[in-house]
C-alpha cells in the first residue's frame, strides 16, 4: 500500500496563516454576541403588533411599560385618549446570533408602529361610559347634546351648565362631568378674561375635539342674559314672585359619566338623537326593597306595577308561602333611565297643620268610652323646605325653616282610665248543648253546657249578687251584676254557696251545677243581661 506524503512549501505555510488569523478574527467578533446573552441554545423574545414585527428584546417584562409608554405619548400628541385595538404579541426565539432592544428603543419602535396604525381611517370619537352602559359619539358637541338633554328635563330654566373636567386619578386622559351653577353674565365674562377664552366650557375644552371656544362662551353669555330678562318679565307678568333663594339649589348626575376620545369605524358610532333616547328612556333596572310593617308579597308587587309572579323570579329561594319580616330585603325591578339626575330644590309654601290631640283622663270611665270635649280647627304656617328629586319623583324633604301665621285649635277629649271587666266560661269543661237562639217554638235566652251535676260553677266576672235562690224555670238560679252595668245569670243550680248582696270575684266558685226548675238533664245554664236584656253571651266570654 502507498502512503500519501503531505508536503508544505512556502506558499501553503502562507495560506495556513491567512486562514488562522481570518478564522481568530471571526471568533473574536463573535464574543461580544455571546457575551450578550446569544450562546449556544440560548434565546430571545421576538415582538410583534398587529401582525407585524416590531423589534425584539431579551427581557419580556419590558415590553408592557414600552407599550404603554408609546401609548401615552400618542395620546398626549392627540389631546386624548387613542383606543386603538390592537395587542402587542411575544414569542420566544431559539436563535444563537441576533440583536435585541432597549426599553427606550422598543418604546421608539412602538410609536412608529402606532402612529401608523392610528392614521388609518378609523374616525375620531366619544366614548361616554355610565355604570356598565356605554355610547360611541361621533363630536365633542353630540356629547353635551346628550348632556343637556339629559338635565333639562328636570333643569327647565337652564339654570346649571356641564363642565366637561379632567380626571385626574387617571394616567390617560379619560375626563368626567360635573354639573354647577350657571354664571351670570358678568360672572362668565369674567372667567373669561381670567381663562383666556375657557370659562364656563369646561377644564377640558381646549383640547377634546372641533368644539368653538369662542362661539361657546358667546352663547353662555347671551343665554344666561335672555333667560333672566324672560324669568323677570313672565314673574312681573303673573304677579308671583319666588321668596328669596326659592329655586333650584343643586343639579347632578345621579351616575358617574366618564368620557374619553377613541378612534372607531364609522358604524359604531351613534346618532346623537339616538344616543339621547338611550341614555333617557327608562328601563327595568334591579333595585332592593326593604320590607315595612304591612307588606305582603302582593302589596310590595301591586305598589312596583309588578305581578307576584315576578317578584318570585328575582328572588331564590322565595315562594308565595314565605313570611316576610319587616326589615327582610326583596329585590325588585323599577323603571330607570341609564343617566339619572338628582335636584335639590327650595321651596316656600303655606299649608294648614294641626296641633296633637289633648286628653283629659276619666278614672271614673272604662277605657271603651270617650268624649270629644273641643272640635280641632288648622292653623297656617310657612315652611321653607328643601326637596330632594330623583328624575323628578321626590325622595326626601327636609324643613329648615318655619314661620306660624295662625295658631292651631287642639281637640280635646276625655277618655276612661279604667279596664273593662271581662267575662269567662263559668264552668271547666263541659259539652255545649244549646245556643242563643229559638229552641221548641220560644226564644232560648242564653247558653248550655251538659256537665255531672255536683260540677263547680264559677263567676263569670267579679261582682255583687242580686239575687240568690229559687227563680221560677230557672230553679235555683243566681244573678250577679257587674261594674259595667251588665249582669250574668247561672241557673238549674243543685246547691248556691252565696247570697245576695254578697261580692265576688272573677272565677270565684259560687255554686254546684244541679237539674233543677224547668229542665231535661244536668246542666248549667247560662246569660249575660245588658240593660235589661238577655244577649249572646259568646261573644263576650274571654
Amino acid at each position: 500500500m502507498k502512503k500519501k506524503k503531505l508536503f508544505w512549501n512556502k506558499k501553503s505555510q502562507l495560506v495556513f496563516a491567512e486562514s488562522v488569523m481570518i478564522t481568530c478574527g471571526c471568533m473574536l467578533l463573535g464574543v461580544p454576541l455571546i457575551g450578550s446573552g446569544f450562546g449556544s441554545g440560548d434565546s430571545y423574545y421576538e415582538v410583534t403588533l398587529a401582525g407585524k414585527t416590531v423589534g425584539s428584546v431579551k427581557n419580556p417584562s419590558v415590553v408592557e411599560n414600552a407599550y404603554l409608554q408609546a401609548r401615552a405619548r400618542i395620546s398626549r400628541e392627540t389631546d386624548g385618549l387613542v383606543l386603538a385595538d390592537v395587542e402587542y404579541e411575544l414569542d420566544k426565539v431559539p436563535k444563537i446570533f441576533g440583536s435585541t432592544m432597549d426599553s427606550d428603543t422598543l418604546t421608539d419602535a412602538f410609536y412608529n408602529e402606532l402612529t401608523q396604525i392610528v392614521a388609518k381611517a378609523k374616525k375620531k370619537a366619544y366614548l361616554m361610559k355610565i355604570n356598565e352602559f356605554t355610547v360611541t359619539l361621533g363630536s365633542y358637541q353630540d356629547v353635551m347634546d346628550v348632556l343637556y338633554a339629559t338635565k333639562d328635563r328636570y333643569d327647565t330654566d337652564n339654570e346649571f351648565q356641564i363642565n366637561i373636567v379632567s380626571d385626574a386619578a387617571r394616567e390617560l386622559n379619560v375626563y368626567t362631568v360635573e354639573v354647577s351653577k350657571q354664571n351670570t353674565a358678568e360672572e362668565t365674562a369674567a372667567e373669561v378674561a381670567k381663562l383666556g377664552g375657557i370659562a364656563g366650557i369646561g377644564d377640558a375644552c381646549a383640547g377634546i375635539g372641533e368644539y368653538d371656544v369662542s362661539q361657546a362662551v358667546e352663547s353662555v353669555i347671551t343665554k344666561t342674559v335672555t333667560e333672566e330678562d324672560v324669568a323677570e318679565e313672565n314673574a312681573a307678568d303673573n304677579g308671583e314672585m319666588q321668596a328669596e333663594g326659592d329655586g333650584l339649589r343643586s343639579v347632578d348626575f345621579a351616575e358617574k359619566v366618564e368620557i374619553a376620545e377613541a378612534y372607531v369605524s364609522a358604524d359604531e358610532i351613534t346618532p346623537a338623537s339616538e344616543a339621547i333616547d338611550l341614555v333617557t328612556k327608562d328601563t327595568a333596572k334591579n333595585e332592593v326593597y326593604e320590607v315595612k310593617a304591612g307588606d305582603t308579597l302582593s302589596v310590595i308587587a301591586n305598589s312596583n306595577g309588578l305581578r307576584v309572579a315576578e317578584v318570585l323570579a328575582l328572588n331564590e329561594g322565595m315562594s308565595e308561602n314565605t313570611v316576610l319580616h319587616e326589615g327582610d330585603e326583596v329585590i325588585i325591578t323599577v323603571p330607570e333611565p341609564e343617566l339619572s339626575v338628582e335636584t335639590v330644590e327650595e321651596a316656600t309654601y303655606q299649608e294648614e297643620y294641626y296641633a296633637d290631640v289633648q286628653y283629659i283622663d276619666n278614672d271614673e270611665w272604662y277605657t271603651t268610652k270617650s268624649e270629644v270635649r273641643q272640635e280641632e280647627q288648622p292653623g297656617y304656617h310657612e315652611v321653607t323646605a328643601l326637596i330632594t328629586k330623583k328624575n323628578g319623583v321626590e325622595e326626601n324633604r327636609d324643613v329648615i325653616s318655619e314661620t306660624v301665621l295662625q295658631d292651631p285649635v287642639p281637640k280635646i277629649v276625655e277618655r276612661g282610665t279604667q279596664t273593662p271587666p271581662t267575662y269567662i266560661k263559668p264552668i271547666s269543661g263541659g259539652r255545649f248543648t244549646s245556643g242563643f237562639k229559638k229552641r221548641w217554638g220560644r226564644m232560648h235566652k242564653g247558653v248550655d253546657w251538659a256537665c255531672p251535676i255536683g260540677t263547680a260553677v264559677m263567676a263569670s266576672c267579679g261582682g255583687t249578687v242580686v239575687q240568690a235562690g229559687w227563680f221560677s224555670g230557672y230553679g235555683n238560679c243566681i244573678t250577679i251584676r257587674h261594674p259595667d252595668g251588665k249582669q250574668t245569670r247561672y241557673g238549674h243550680l243543685s246547691k248556691i254557696l252565696v247570697s245576695s248582696g254578697q261580692k265576688v270575684t272573677q272565677g270565684q266558685k259560687i255554686a254546684l251545677s244541679g237539674n233543677t226548675g224547668r229542665s231535661t238533664g244536668p246542666h248549667v245554664h247560662f246569660e249575660i243581661i245588658i240593660n235589661g236584656s238577655q244577649v249572646n253571651p259568646l261573644p263576650y266570654l274571654n
